[in-house]
């Protein structure tokens, strides 16, 4: 797992530099976009997206560990006259977090691809229970097998492997564009967008066979 808040201490951010607009005109500006509801930053960082969003008039959540990202998001959602749920919280434990359930759209722009197997399940444990049914995901990874200065990445089969029982994988894209630095090309990052399936309804409970004998008089 990445040393994020080093990274941040040393002021090595480069996933900071991103095009916010960019990366949300897809999902927002599209036929059949969703309707500003509410919306959870997993990895939320300095907060870019969260604030984005919540001028668009959604209701925000943004969860990260580093305390440094955090409070720079806490001043850029003041600076820009939004409000925003901030928690410093393990996004492994998301479940744990005390959130209300009911989001309609989950994103995580480079985080869980970079966690252990065991912080990935928990991870996406945690975004499953969270999700209203029908709810957007999106995900961004580098693809796998990457070196130890970059995330360990996620490829196609991880993303089914790890989400597949409760959404559907619906569109993979390469995010790479003509402004991408080299290593950045070279890790190819994709953007995920999955749907949450309903969840199945409860067995019913069969029934005792009501009897047509009747005792003789």
């Amino acid at each position: 797992m990445l040393p994020y808040g080093l990274l941040y201490r040393l002021g090595f951010a480069p996933w900071e530099r991103r095009d916010v607009a960019q990366s949300w005109r897809p999902v927002l500006d599209r036929a059949g976009a969703p309707a500003a509801g509410r919306a959870l930053d997993v990895g939320c960082g300095s907060g870019r997206d969260a604030v984005y969003l919540a001028k668009r008039g959604w209701r925000v959540t943004g969860v990260d560990s580093v305390e440094k990202p955090l409070a720079h998001a806490r001043r850029r959602a003041i600076e820009e006259g939004v409000e925003v749920q901030w928690i410093k919280g393990d996004v492994a434990e998301l479940g744990r977090l005390g959130l209300q359930p009911g989001y309609e759209i989950l994103y995580d722009f480079g985080c869980i691809h970079g966690l252990s197997d065991a912080d990935r399940n928990g991870a996406a444990a945690g975004l499953t229970e969270l999700a209203a049914p029908g709810a957007i995901l999106l995900i961004t990874a580098f693809k796998a097998g990457r070196g130890i200065a970059l995330p360990r990445g996620m490829d196609h089969d991880d993303i089914v492997a790890l989400l597949g029982a409760a959404w559907e994988l619906q569109e993979s894209r390469s995010v790479v564009t003509e402004d991408t630095s080299a290593i950045m090309r070279r890790a190819s990052p994709t953007r995920y967008r999955l749907i949450r399936r309903a969840p199945a309804a409860p067995a019913s409970t069969p029934t005792a066979a009501t009897s047509d004998v009747h005792p003789s008089p």
